[in-house]
């Protein structure tokens, strides 16, 4: 027997579901429920929440699918479509409802690790102070087969190299992920206590969702920790690519969108670990200016120059000094030159 702050709390996993009638989302969508089931720890429960679909017979499949899976399944339907993020938050208040403890985020093309909900459990018991996880990830393609890393797209492959980097552990290590690291936070692979996610929804944009909230998970001060073992596979198609960049239209404006909602994130983040007097203002400016360098050199690696540069010229005009300590003599030419065009 343990004590009651140490018992092993309930996974709940958030699935956002979009349907406009192509099978592949349904087939998907089963395999995910699948990767749940076969769970080695059955302490969970499931809330897939439409998001407003299309089409019209995705509430009565979703009520029909959640009912054949048994109790432990749940669906709710939005009667407005507000993206991924959004949707995610419409679930917290029936997991409150059902006595949900630990929120286990999950795409509808995902597959979660047999191992996720032991890992989760365990983790979150031996560590009362524990507020997120995230999990590491092997890049699949529609067909559950493995990409070869220089296969995948550049910014993709960025991500897939940084899973050999040391893991993060603690507080405050959403620094790490602002100037050093492409992005660890697939929505997928991220669990929180449920009361960090009532505290910071989602925000209302339609990408990018996930990185902002990471860093306002972490700018609070919330503990952070790595669930080793339990790999996440994340779906991405060999024809159509990512989701979220065919729905944005096409990869620069998905990047434009990624570069704002992350730098409001980020912004946040700063200005919460300034208020807990972990970071001087001086730091945070340096902090920002790191991140810009580093988003600016992703989507460059993308082909995206032009917006690469702005970024720079943003970065230099936050603080000049990290940019001049930072950024490359051709780095440094592009803000530069971006700025001569604004005086003019």
């Amino acid at each position: 027997m343990t004590p009651e702050s140490m018992t092993p709390p309930v996974v709940a996993f958030v699935i956002a579901y979009w349907d406009d009638g192509k099978p592949w989302q349904r087939e998907y969508l089963r395999l995910t429920l699948d990767s749940i089931v076969a769970q080695t720890d059955p302490n969970w429960r499931v809330y897939v929440v439409n998001d407003a679909s299309p089409e019209p017979s995705a509430t009565a499949y979703l009520d029909a699918l959640t009912a054949w899976y048994g109790e432990r399944f749940a669906a709710i339907h939005s009667d407005r479509n507000g993206g991924c993020g959004p949707a995610r938050n419409r679930a917290l208040p029936a997991v409150e409802r059902d006595g949900g403890d630990v929120i286990a985020w999950l795409d509808a093309d995902d597959l979660a690790h047999p191992d996720r909900v032991a890992v989760l459990r365990r983790m979150f018991a031996e560590d009362p102070e524990l507020e997120v996880v995230y999990n590491s990830i092997e890049f699949i393609d529609e067909n559950g087969n493995p990409w070869a890393e220089d296969e995948l797209l550049p910014s993709l492959r960025l991500l897939a190299r940084e899973q050999a980097m040391p893991v993060l552990r603690g507080r405050d290590r959403w620094v790490d992920v602002a100037v050093e690291r492409e992005n660890v936070a697939i929505p997928s692979a991220m669990s929180a206590r449920l009361s960090l996610a009532r505290r910071f929804p989602f925000p209302d944009v339609r990408f990018c969702e996930d990185v902002a909230t990471w860093f306002r998970f972490l700018g609070s001060g919330a503990k952070l920790d790595h669930a080793d073992g339990s790999t996440l596979r994340y779906r991405v198609p060999r024809v159509g690519g990512s989701a979220s960049r065919v729905l944005a239209g096409d990869l620069e404006y998905f990047n434009r969108l990624r570069c704002g909602n992350e730098r409001a994130g980020l912004v946040d983040a700063i200005e919460m670990a300034t208020a807990r007097g972990v970071l001087t203002a001086t730091a945070g400016r340096s902090i920002l200016c790191r991140y810009l360098i580093r988003i600016a050199r992703t989507v460059s690696v993308d082909g995206h120059v032009g917006l690469a540069t702005e970024q720079y010229a943003d970065a230099r005009s936050v603080d000049p000094t990290t940019f001049g300590q930072h950024a490359t003599p051709e780095e440094q030419r592009m803000a530069e030159q971006v700025s001569v065009t604004r005086d003019s």
